[in-house]
């Protein structure tokens, strides 16, 4: 009885710990998102993370420390935009402000 409680709890702490770490790296890729359109002059519109079979301009060989985005926004002088934008370093990932741009034509 003492064991299945123990198992209990350290499954439930593991899950909690990975649902921790998931929620936790979404808020980085969101502020880093955020951070970049801020230092840009954008406005974000709309974004969303590709699924894996949408394909985008980027090729499939990114790092996994690289996040990519599909990207709505609007600049200073009030034109929209939308396009996809890669942040993030191979090596360093988004502790970097390297940032790649790829607008769709208007």
């Amino acid at each position: 009885m003492f064991e299945t409680i123990v198992l209990f709890a350290v499954a439930v702490t593991a899950v909690l710990f990975t649902v921790s770490l998931y929620w936790m790296g979404r808020i980085r890729r969101r502020e880093a998102l955020f951070r970049w359109a801020s230092s840009q002059g954008y406005k974000l519109l709309s974004y969303r993370q590709p699924v894996l079979s949408e394909l985008s301009p980027f090729p499939v060989s990114a790092s996994k420390a690289q996040q990519i985005f599909h990207i709505e926004v609007e600049d200073r002088q009030g034109s929209h935009r939308s396009g996809w934008v890669r942040l993030g370093s191979a090596w360093r990932g988004l502790a970097s402000d390297v940032a790649d741009e790829r607008w769709q034509a208007a």
